[in-house]
Formats: C-alpha cells, structure tokens, sequence
C-alpha cells in the first residue's frame, strides 16, 4: 500500500486545543498558515483557501491516521487567516472515550490533516505549497509536524491559483538593454497563457511524489510583478556574457514553460498558405493542334477555301511545228462554317470579395482555359474522324508484324502519285503502347528508346513520341484508347482547324453572385478526303 502524506500538526502557542469531555467536544486548529513544517524530508506549507473536505465526504476525526480508530466528526469548520480551525464532536463508546482522554492529558496535543487523492502543491524554493487540498479525515497525533513560528505575510489568490508572497521584491529589468526581437516572439505566450502555465492544473506536466500527492515544480520567472527565483532579463544578459547555468535555465523555461512541440503549438503555429506555391491543373497537351494546318477567325460568318478539283493535258510531248491541245483544268470551293465555343460558371460574391493570392477567379479561369483547349482537340479528332476514306486495318498485331506492316504502309506512300507528301502520324491509345513495347524473340526492343542498332526507328525519351524510320508518329490522347478509336496519318495541308482567342466576360448583374464565362469560335475541315488515312489497331469497331 502506498504511503499517506499527512500533516501532523502541534498546537501553537496561543492556539485554542480544548476538550470538552462532558460535551464530547475536541476544538484545535488543524493546520496553521504561513508556517513550514518537515515531513518525510519534504517542506509543506499552507494557506487560506487551500484546503477543503473532500467532495461528497464528511470529514471524520481518527487517531494516528488508523480509519479502524474513527472515534468522531468535524461539526465546526473555520478557515481564517491564521489557520484551519476545527471542532470535532466525538462518539460515544470505547474508541471515543479514549480519544476524549487522551487529548485532554495532553498525550494526543497535535492535529494532522489526512488529504484525499487529487491533493495539488506547487514547488517553489523546495517548498511545497498548498493549492488545493481536499481531505477525508483529522487525525489525533501525539507527534506533530507544525510548529507556531510563521513568516510575516503569505496571502493566497484562489481565483488565479497563484500564491503570493508579498514579502519580496518585483522583478526590475535592467535598463539600457535591448532584447525587443526575444521580447516580441514571447510576448504573446506571456501575455495570454502565463497565468495557465503557473496554475498547478496548466500546461505543466504534474509529477507524482507520493501516492494522492500532485506536485507542479515552480517556473523560474514570474510575470506577475512578483519576484520569482531569477531575473528573465538578467539570465538573458548572463546568457549573452558566456553564463552557461543562466543560459541552460532560460532555455529550458522557454522549451517546458512554453511547450514547444509540434503537437501543443498547434493554434500557436497554424498551417501557413504559401499562394506563391500554387498547383494548377496541368496545361493540356494540344498534339492534335499542332499537327494540322491552323488560322484564327473573328466571328461565326462562314467562309469558303477555294481548291484543286482537276486537270487533263496541261503537258504533253511536243511535235515540231503542230499547236499543243489545250488542256483543260477545274477548281472547286468548301464552305467553312465555323461554330461557337461558351461555357460559364457561377462564384458566390463571398469567394470573389474574400481575395487571396492566386485570387479565385483567377484559379477558375484556368481551368476554364483548359476546357477550352480540350474542346478543340475534340473537335479536330471529329474532322478526323469524319473522313470516308478507306482505313488500313492492322488486326492488332504486335511486335515484328506490326512494325512491318506500317513500314509497308510508309514505303507504298512512296508510290502515291506525286511521292509521300504524308507527313503527319497521329497515333490512339490502342496503337501507340504496342509500338513502344514492340520487342523481338530475345525481347530486344525494335523501337528502343537508348542505343539503337539494326533497330528501324526509336522511342523518344518521353514516350510521347515514336520515330519508325523518318516519320515521326505522336500520342494524341484526344483520340481515345478503345476498339472504335482510331490513328491517323494525314498530309497537313489538307487539315485545317481554325480557332479564336477565348475571351472572357464577367456578368455582375445579380448579388449573391458572379458569372464568368468563356466565349469563341472554331471550325475544322479536311480539304482532301484522299489525304487522310485512318488506321484502326483492332479487326472490329466496337
């Protein structure tokens, strides 16, 4: 069984111990204030306020702290600024006819409070001093702890939980130092978290020194106008001089009074935005875009591209003296009719007038942006898509065969009248993987990415690109990856895409809120059907 701290206590000179054994009435003050006594090799020390019966209890009166020795009841309870004073009344029977005798021979003089579990002291000078101090019983002691001798003032702010002693000096700072730039960073802490932090129940970690017993040790520095153990500027101006003690005692009042950890500096230190480092969605890659011819246009008017239809007999073998037969040559025209892009979004006038670095409009036009350069990748795939020309099926081969038969697709283009004008691969999700990981027998990569040797192309570094012999055959993610997607290898100057510059228009007319939206136009055309080829990956469409 753990041991019990008590606090057996003497009557002092002028103290009140009287018994009444007709009434069965035992006074005496059951603890004196301002004064310190030793027990277990431990200063205590109490004051007004501080002790109180134990919630829910009364408080009993036993003999030598032996509950199998109850012998009565405190009837009178009287805290005053000199001590705790008591009366007890005692019962009738063996137990506490004993107790009546022994006290009124003077054997049994001395009063000891037994304190309940939860008791709090606070550590200052080696002192413990009481702060709160609930108890169960008053024992009768023939061996008592507190002598009459008592320090000039000790008073005890119970509101605060501070104790004040009122007969030493304030702190004064030394003058003509400047620690502004310290001061500053723990003004804050001082000012809105001290009081807690001396309190017994604060942000100091109690240390248990006896079972029922909690001890807060004392902070080195008061900020209260009291004077504590040290100077916070002195061991400040020590410390810069070379003092390592001052040095080691400021820094670990500032690393324990403060609690500087990440857990307990939580609303101290709130997570910081950093604006300047904002993540955008990414820009969208625009392969599609970039491999066709391109113009820009103002409005929705549709125009016409005038073109070559056909021509017969423009040249011939000359005979010597005989008129060449004129030949004969046809122009035709394709109507362009471009079509309007808009989308629109709604931000609450709450959002927009909160600001913030990247402000919200802002982020939102961005992605607005992104959008935008998605539609026209989506609508060049569509022009593509359109065409009825005949597409070359590569029944989903892999490895050798698939390089051979587009090297006989590329080597055939030579053929085309006029030579290999195309120029232009853009590949779908179903093609383009099969490509990079073309491989041999021995698992050689055909279309390497490094060191290529007896190899017909290569895969650029960044996978977005594979080079089979000089055509140059691009990842277009606009295409799609499915059995009905397909690539396409086209002449560029018979694949136009047109677009305007996105505008932008913000709408206040209501508010709650504000609209922003996004306005242009755009139009595709392939101008000769017979200068596209789709190829499809799969044997069937899906």
């Amino acid at each position: 069984m753990s041991e019990t701290v008590t606090m057996d206590v003497a009557a002092p000179a002028g103290t009140v111990f009287a018994v009444d054994v007709e009434k069965r009435i035992i006074r005496g003050r059951a603890v004196p204030y301002g004064v310190q006594g030793l027990k277990d090799g431990k200063q205590f020390q109490f004051s007004k306020g501080t002790i109180r019966p134990r919630e829910g209890m009364k408080v009993k009166l036993w003999a030598l702290h032996d509950k199998t020795q109850a012998a009565g009841v405190v009837t009178e309870w009287d805290d005053n600024d000199e001590g705790l004073d008591v009366a007890f009344r005692v019962a009738r029977g063996a137990d506490g006819d004993r107790a009546l005798s022994l006290a009124e021979d003077e054997v049994w003089d001395g009063l000891s409070i037994g304190p309940s579990e939860g008791a709090k002291y606070a550590i200052r000078g080696g002192v413990y001093h009481a702060v709160d101090i609930p108890i169960h019983e008053i024992s009768l002691t023939p061996a008592p702890v507190f002598g009459g001798a008592r320090v000039t003032s000790v008073a005890f702010d119970t509101e605060e939980n501070h104790m004040t002693d009122t007969t030493t000096e304030p702190v004064v700072e030394a003058p003509g130092l400047d620690f502004s730039a310290l001061t500053d960073a723990l003004s804050a802490g001082i000012q809105t978290g001290f009081a807690n932090l001396q309190a017994p129940q604060g942000g100091r970690e109690s240390v248990s020194a006896t079972e029922g017993l909690e001890v807060t040790e004392a902070l080195p520095y008061r900020f209260d106008g009291l004077a504590g153990d040290h100077s916070l500027v002195e061991d400040m101006r020590a410390a810069q001089n070379g003092d390592s003690v001052a040095k080691q005692r400021f820094e670990t009042f500032v690393e324990e009074a403060f609690a500087v950890t990440t857990t307990n500096t939580g609303t101290l230190n709130p997570t910081k935005n950093r604006p300047e480092l904002y993540v955008p969605n990414l820009t969208y890659a625009t392969p599609l875009w970039d491999s066709v011819s391109t113009g820009t246009i103002d409005d929705r008017t549709p125009f016409t591209v005038p073109k070559f239809s056909s021509t017969s007999g423009l040249v011939s073998v000359h005979t010597e003296g005989v008129e060449p037969t004129p030949g004969a040559f046809a122009a035709t025209s394709q109507t362009i009719t471009p079509g309007a892009l808009s989308g629109k979004i709604e931000i609450n006038r709450e959002v927009l007038d909160q600001g913030g670095s990247p402000q919200a409009d802002g982020i939102i036009w961005g992605e607005m942006l992104n959008a935008w350069f998605e539609a026209r990748e989506a609508r060049v795939a569509a022009v593509l898509a359109a065409v009825p020309t005949a597409e070359l099926n590569l029944a989903s081969a892999v490895d050798a065969p698939l390089i051979n038969a587009l090297t006989d697709y590329f080597a055939g283009l030579q053929f085309v009248r006029g030579g290999n004008r195309f120029t232009r691969f853009v590949a779908d999700g179903q093609l383009f993987p099969k490509l990079v990981s073309a491989a041999d027998s021995t698992g050689r990569k055909l279309l390497p990415v490094l060191g290529a040797t007896n190899a017909q192309g290569t895969v650029d570094a960044g996978f977005d690109r594979v080079q089979l012999g000089n055509q140059t055959m691009r990842a277009a993610w606009a295409l799609g990856a499915t059995a009905a997607s397909k690539s396409y290898s086209f002449v560029p100057s018979s694949v136009y895409a047109w677009s305007s510059a996105p505008k932008r228009f913000t709408f206040e007319y209501q508010v709650k809120s504000v609209d922003m939206a996004i306005w242009g136009y755009a139009a595709g055309a392939v101008l000769r059907d017979s200068d596209v080829k789709p190829i499809d990956y799969t044997t069937a469409d899906a």
